[in-house]
């Protein structure tokens, strides 16, 4: 019980350890140069104490001096040396293992399935990817600089303190005990309070990055200074957390330092100097004591310190990881992933027709509720089909399980009368959305996202003609090379949907998806962007949806849809022959568009 319990609650440093274990041999060989420095410079006080012992010699013997001499000499250099050397493997084999891992995190953040970033803050997300790949950097270093040089001065200090006499011995194992338990003891609710402070400040900065990237309806509902006070009050919430971390940590150093100052340093220097006085010590082992406790005085700060920061980065990795994979063990899955996509069978080629067979479906956090029912469909290569209903008659759900966005059981999709895994129809898809979203990059860019393979610039160019972009990127400043803002601010919503129909006509994929395709355009321009769609569908297999139902009337069928059911379908003219729901919606429609 408590072995699952320790691996549930240690899931983010077991994922650091799995992934160092795929370098492990460099790791190790990095880490025993480390090692060997550190050995040299822990046994110092041995060593000073004998050279303190042949000067105080009558007579004194020079070559033992300059032996020890020479002894002390050659552990300080080669210590440098090493550690030099240290320096420079961990640069050369280990430095770029500290970033790689943070693409394992983001390998694993995009993988995750579309409800995944549906029901999490997409701020948070980027505020935790970016954490656990600084922590993973910060941990890796860490142990390669402090907690080795830690683990290699306690055994050595205690053998030296030993050396001394008995008693020395055993305090300073007893005052490491009693850290140690007093440490783990505080340090959980230090690492309380840390998580605590995390899930604050995360959520928080999730918040901000919200209010900013939607700053165009902050401007235009005025509410600056609304955003500005609710950011002050979650600020204070954050500082309140802040304060009762830290208080936390003054209880944590307080306890370590009364160990420390008021037990171990009273109690055996004043033991020892009493035992030299009454000549139970020599000057060798009273000047090897003092040594070893100048270097336990320095080392035991460190081990308090990095425990204390290890907890406190421990608690923000949980906190991070525990957001964003719960249980999940993303080193492996992530090499599982790579492997499956090598390992990939390409996607059958398209050739007579698409099937939907029985389709049902209910949003995850709806079980219950089903949006679509037993939709069944068969679409032909290169036929055109228009989906229409009303609001909430189930057709952009219907697009979303095309596009792979949840998974559908085995056997609802077939591609030419074979089972297809419905996450792997998309790879046969274009799609051109109603509300498009462009990335805070290049024209050029933007439009070559949407291209199969690499795009060169003429191709770029000769998709933006197509799509009737080019006349207006020519007169942006920078032209293809100008940034269009985040999410496309700079550009107008018909100038973006333009962008997006661009794309498509670079993707060489079978079908085409359009969701409002020319729901954003002026009457002039969607004439123009009309005549580009049929110039880029003419080989392709449509699925369109439309609220300006003129743009489908010359489609090969159209399907009408109602409480997430095909009630309908044929072409324009059958359809309003039949005089039934469509019949309704074309004579209620506004300008051509859908009043419903």
């Amino acid at each position: 019980m408590n072995n699952n319990s320790d691996k549930k609650r240690y899931r983010s440093l077991r994922a650091y350890i799995s992934y160092i274990k795929t370098f492990k041999y460099q790791f190790l060989l990095v880490l025993s140069v480390f090692i060997v420095a550190d050995i040299l410079l822990a046994v110092l006080p041995i060593f000073i104490g004998q050279l303190t012992g042949a000067l105080a010699g009558h007579p004194i013997d020079h070559g033992q001096v300059y032996w020890f001499v020479g002894i002390l000499v050659a552990l300080s250099v080669g210590h440098d040396l090493l550690w030099r050397s240290g320096d420079l493997l961990y640069r050369a084999i280990l430095n770029h293992r500290e970033y790689e891992f943070e693409n394992i995190i983001f390998r694993a953040v995009m993988a995750k399935p579309y409800p995944y970033f549906v029901g999490k803050f997409t701020g948070k997300i980027s505020s935790y990817v970016t954490g656990l790949g600084r922590e993973f950097r910060e941990f890796l270093d860490a142990t390669c600089y402090q907690y080795v040089d830690l683990l290699v001065k306690m055994p050595i200090i205690g053998g030296i303190m030993f050396t001394v006499n008995l008693n020395t011995g055993l305090i300073f194992v007893a005052s490491i005990i009693v850290m140690f338990i007093a440490g783990r003891y505080i340090a959980r609710y230090t690492a309380r309070a840390e998580q605590d402070l995390t899930d604050s400040v995360s959520n928080l900065d999730g918040y901000v990055i919200d209010v900013i990237s939607n700053f165009v309806s902050v401007k235009a509902f005025r509410r600056e200074h609304t955003e500005l006070e609710t950011v002050l009050e979650r600020r204070k919430g954050v500082i309140a957390k802040a304060k009762h971390r830290y208080l936390w940590e003054i209880i944590f150093w307080g306890a370590m330092s009364i160990v420390i100052r008021w037990v171990v340093w009273p109690v055996t220097i004043i033991m020892n100097v009493a035992l030299f006085l009454n000549g139970q010590l020599d000057l060798t082992q009273i000047t090897t004591f003092i040594s070893a406790l100048m270097i336990f005085s320095d080392y035991i700060w460190m081990v308090v310190w990095n425990v204390s920061q290890f907890n406190m980065k421990l608690a923000r990795m949980e906190e991070s990881y525990r957001y964003l994979f719960n249980d999940s063990e993303v080193v492996s899955e992530s090499a599982m992933d790579e492997a499956d996509h090598r390992s990939a069978r390409p996607i059958p080629g398209f050739k007579e027709s698409l099937h939907l067979r029985n389709l049902e479906f209910a949003y995850p956090d709806r079980p219950q509720e089903l949006i679509l029912q037993a939709i069944s469909l068969d679409i032909a290569k290169n036929e055109k089909v228009g989906i229409v209903g009303a609001s909430g008659s189930g057709k952009t759900t219907l697009i979303k399980l095309l596009l792979g966005y949840y998974e559908l059981p085995e056997g609802v999709v077939a591609l030419d009368d074979e089972v297809l895994d419905s996450r792997r129809l998309v790879d046969l898809i274009s799609y051109v959305p109603q509300d498009t979203a462009l990335f805070h990059r290049t024209v050029s860019e933007n439009i070559a996202y949407g291209a199969t393979g690499a795009a060169t610039q003429a191709a770029i160019e000769q998709a933006a003609r197509r799509a009737h972009a080019h006349e207006f990127i020519l007169n942006i400043d920078m032209k293809y090379d100008a940034l269009v803002g985040e999410r496309g601010i700079k550009l107008s919503m018909g100038q973006r949907q333009r962008i997006a129909i661009a794309r498509a006509f670079l993707s060489e994929k079978p079908i085409l998806v359009l969701d409002e395709a020319t729901s954003a355009l002026d009457s002039e321009s969607e004439v123009l962007v009309q005549e580009s769609l049929e110039d880029l569908w003419h080989d392709k297999t449509v699925i369109a949806i439309a609220h300006r139902l003129s743009t489908l009337r010359h489609m090969d069928r159209i399907i009408v849809m109602d409480a997430g059911k095909i009630i309908e379908q044929g072409t324009h003219t059958q359809l309003l022959e039949q005089k039934g729901k469509y019949y309704r919606l074309w004579q209620h429609q506004s300008n051509g568009i859908l009043a419903e």
